[in-house]
């Protein structure tokens, strides 16, 4: 395993699907959420995989502020970090604290601007990791233009829950 950016809604599902979760369901079918628990498991015990966050740590203090310490994926965290398997990467932010991003993503969804700006200051040393935010679907092409590797773990259910939202338009 590489290292990666986490997105997340992937903690947040792995958490909730880990028996000891004070999470209520999430939308994520049971056997969606499992895989996603799967995945996580293996990145945590991995140990050449780490974790990749912007140096203002905007990524981790949003993990930070969706998640309980108890949670199954501040666990996560915390074992990356105990292991010094994170790595820091130098972004710009703009006046509301969002990474900067080029102008060809400017209407891709601010809350995962930072994690967008870690991905392209890496180019292609960290893969984005994503469950179930569709909005990484809508910027697929520009990233593979960019050389950003991206994996979608339940890609088939995220796939349709977007045709789905689309198809509302």
């Amino acid at each position: 395993m590489p290292d990666y950016v986490i997105d997340t809604n992937v903690l947040i599902i792995a958490s909730a699907a880990d028996s000891a979760s004070p999470f209520v369901d999430t939308a994520l079918p049971a056997q969606e959420a499992e895989r996603v628990l799967a995945w996580v498991a293996r990145f945590r015990v991995d140990n050449a995989a780490g974790m990749v966050w912007d140096q203002g740590f905007k990524l981790y203090d949003e993990y930070r502020r969706k998640l309980t310490g108890t949670d199954y994926g501040i666990r996560i965290l915390q074992h990356k970090l105990d292991t010094c398997r994170f790595r820091l990467v130098e972004v710009p932010y703009d006046d509301d604290g969002y990474g900067v991003i080029p102008e060809r993503y400017h209407d891709f969804d601010r809350s995962d601007r930072s994690a967008l700006a870690v991905l392209l200051a890496e180019r292609g040393a960290a893969t984005l990791v994503n469950a179930v935010d569709t909005d990484w679907l809508k910027i697929e092409r520009q990233l593979r233009e960019d050389g950003i590797p991206f994996e979608h773990i339940v890609e088939s259910w995220l796939r349709a829950k977007h045709a789905e939202k689309e198809s509302r338009k």
